[in-house]
């Protein structure tokens, strides 16, 4: 006869069945012990969205003071072509560098929670027993499409007023002035703008960014010169190589959408004048997503303890 394996839900049913056992009076059932599996599962879940909220939350509040300058930079390259130095000593002359700020803080956190939080859900949902590490490539590469096709709807809006107040010549007063002033002259439609821009950018960025990470794991993973390396480290350069790639095949998309929101030619100011004009202000941009990457790189692994860890410290006190 075979001999009878016993598979990981049959053995968390076990458990919750054993516990149940432990504090009902009345007689354990199966169908008890399901619910309290789905209970549990739920219950999980809901921790793990939370823990995302507060982590991506604090990471956007420590991020984005310290990249709004070099993102209003990059805006400035994107639109009129000159280097990322230049518009620098240009934004800081007229004390314009952190015009964004405002609007970058509320864009941010709803960012933050997109790549904590709702990568969290995606990886329960597709990567095997929920855990990224035994994720496939094709796999990581969907995460990574999925996570970045929910942002868009979520962030495009305070995202395109915050481009707007990069721009001093746009005249808005604050964030405030720009949403009113958007709203009277283009309407309220215009928030939108460039949407299937960004949806095309964040697709492809996210998925060529999880993925290249993943197969850049992969491959580590299974050479030789490579068993020495610490893993942290080679999480680590893992999201270096996805967040470079990414970068590179979606700055086309970014710059179709910084022409679209800022109501310029693409075709005429951008794309006839050559490559160069193409990848302007890309590679400041590339070094920020590159870093980001590898430090996601390192989150991703680790995100279902350090979810548990954030909100078992908030629920404490």
């Amino acid at each position: 006869a075979m001999p009878i394996q016993c598979s990981s839900t049959d053995s968390k049913r076990e458990e919750a069945q054993q516990q149940l056992s432990m504090t009902s009076p009345t007689p354990i059932t199966t169908r008890t012990a399901d619910e309290a599996l789905e209970l549990a599962r739920r219950q999980q879940f809901v921790r793990r969205l939370v823990g995302g909220i507060i982590g991506g939350s604090l990471h956007a509040l420590i991020e984005q003071p310290l990249v709004n300058p070099i993102e209003a930079c990059i805006t400035q390259t994107q639109i009129n072509g000159h280097n990322v130095l230049h518009n620098f000593k240009d934004l800081l002359r007229r004390r314009a560098l952190y015009r964004s700020l405002p609007a970058a803080l509320l864009g941010a956190v709803p960012k933050a929670i997109v790549h904590y939080s709702i990568l969290s859900a995606y990886i329960e949902m597709f990567a095997p027993d929920s855990d990224m590490s035994k994720a496939t490539a094709r796999t990581a590469m969907l995460i990574g499409t999925a996570v970045g096709a929910s942002e868009v709807w979520i962030t495009s809006p305070i995202n395109f007023v915050k481009f707007r107040m990069q721009r001093p010549e746009w005249g808005y007063t604050s964030t405030a002035d720009a949403i009113a002033t958007i709203a009277r002259v283009e309407g309220i439609a215009a928030f939108w703008k460039g949407t299937s821009f960004v949806f095309l950018r964040n697709t492809s960025c996210n998925g060529v960014m999880v993925g290249g990470y993943k197969f850049t794991h992969l491959y580590m993973e299974g050479e030789d010169r490579f068993q020495m390396v610490p893993s942290s480290l080679k999480h680590f350069l893992s999201g270096s190589v996805g967040g470079w790639l990414g970068s590179l095949v979606s700055y086309p998309f970014e710059m179709m959408r910084a022409a679209k929101q800022h109501n310029i030619s693409f075709r005429e100011h951008i794309w006839a004048k050559g490559p160069k004009r193409l990848l302007a202000g890309w590679a400041p941009g590339a070094v920020r997503l590159t870093f980001t990457s590898s430090i996601m790189g390192v989150i991703i692994p680790n995100i279902r303890p350090l979810s548990d860890q954030l909100v078992g410290l908030c629920t404490s006190r």
